[in-house]
């Protein structure tokens, strides 16, 4: 795995049958574990990653601060709220000046950053290490390129590093699962500090699998209220999701429509989600689009999803969802799509220690 298709994704035949129970049919959330009292998470936000230092390719939406002032500002004005960014993605000054020029009140806009590894293309952020210290100094960085005093939700971005960048933490710089799990801790017991401190509103996990939660679940401490995976037709884990349900953990799924707009999947999978017959023929059903049907797919499974976008009209589609439901029929269908032999967009976290 190259080290530019990592820092992409920071910043998504088995026959599955599952039965379709609740669903969001609601605009938000309630948090829980380590969240503040009635902090509320919008079921539909906007992701933000995508790496300017690629900006010569042909395919995919390349975002940095330019972009997402331009881009933000118009998912404001459609009505979005709730904003996915982290360190690695360059983007988070332009996000921060759109975010004080819409004259939207602070606390109406739900925030969400990442710290730990991957840099993108910008070498000038903090080493984008797990550790303690590092995660401490990774928010000071946050807090001061988004110009806030607080973010809503600030997650751990992957739960281990094949690029190693330094780190000041002695308990992170081995790679056996022991010597992670350390690392994990310590970095976690930061995350709490932040929470403590008011920082952040909540805190949470991204690409963490049950074996990396679990980690976080023994040290009898502060549970994350989020996990922030990748999650679409073509890659579903179910038992993640059981798990995340079963601790009270948010799921937040990205790359929901599988990154149409990007390459990996034109040389990984024979066709992109939205294009499969099956996908257009439910859309043509309910008078959707095939982006709209695959979002109702996972908030369907109480999966919050924040597609990436700085399309207007498709911005405007993404918030359109929650007024149709897929049938059990249709559910059972999708989950029932033959997965490509490389169905991830991203690198698979259950390799990792």
């Amino acid at each position: 795995m190259s080290l530019l298709s990592f820092s992409w994704c920071m910043l998504v035949v088995v026959v599955v049958v599952v039965v379709v129970v609740g669903g969001f049919d609601d605009q938000t959330v309630l948090l829980q574990n380590a969240a503040d009292k009635n902090v509320s998470m919008p079921v539909i936000g906007i992701g933000t990653g995508g790496y300017a230092s690629n900006n010569t390719s042909p395919h995919g939406e390349y975002w940095n601060d330019s972009v997402a002032e331009i881009a933000i500002s118009n998912w404001l004005k459609l009505g979005g709220r709730r904003i996915d960014t982290a360190n690695s993605y360059n983007d988070q000054v332009g996000i921060g000046k759109a975010i004080r020029e819409s004259g939207i009140p602070r606390e109406k806009i739900f925030i969400t950053s990442k710290v730990g590894p991957g840099q993108g293309s910008n070498r000038s952020i903090p080493s984008g290490a797990l550790g303690y210290n590092d995660t401490l100094t990774q928010m000071d960085y946050t807090l001061s390129s988004l110009n806030v005093t607080y973010v809503d939700l600030l997650l751990v971005h992957w739960p281990y590093d094949p690029t190693h960048p330094p780190t000041t933490d002695p308990l992170c710089r081995g790679n056996t699962s022991q010597e992670m799990k350390a690392c994990r801790q310590s970095t976690w017991k930061a995350m709490q500090l932040l929470f403590q401190r008011n920082k952040t509103r909540a805190i949470g996990v991204s690409n963490f699998e049950i074996k990396h939660l679990q980690d976080i679940l023994d040290m009898g401490e502060a549970i994350p209220s989020v996990n922030q995976c990748e999650f679409h037709p073509y890659f579903h884990e179910f038992d993640l999701v059981d798990f995340c349900k079963k601790h009270k953990i948010v799921f937040n799924g990205y790359a929901p429509l599988g990154t149409p707009d990007w390459a990996p999947w034109s040389h990984k999978w024979n066709s992109s989600i939205g294009d499969l017959p099956l996908v257009k023929s439910i859309a043509a059903a309910h008078q959707k689009s095939s982006a709209q049907v695959l979002l109702r797919y996972s908030l369907q499974q109480d999966v919050v999803v924040n597609p990436r976008s700085w399309n207007n009209d498709h911005m405007k589609e993404n918030l359109n969802v929650l007024d149709f439901k897929l049938t059990d029929e249709e559910m059972k269908m999708l989950n029932n799509i033959p997965r490509p032999k490389n169905s991830k967009v991203c690198p698979d976290p259950a390799k990792y220690p």
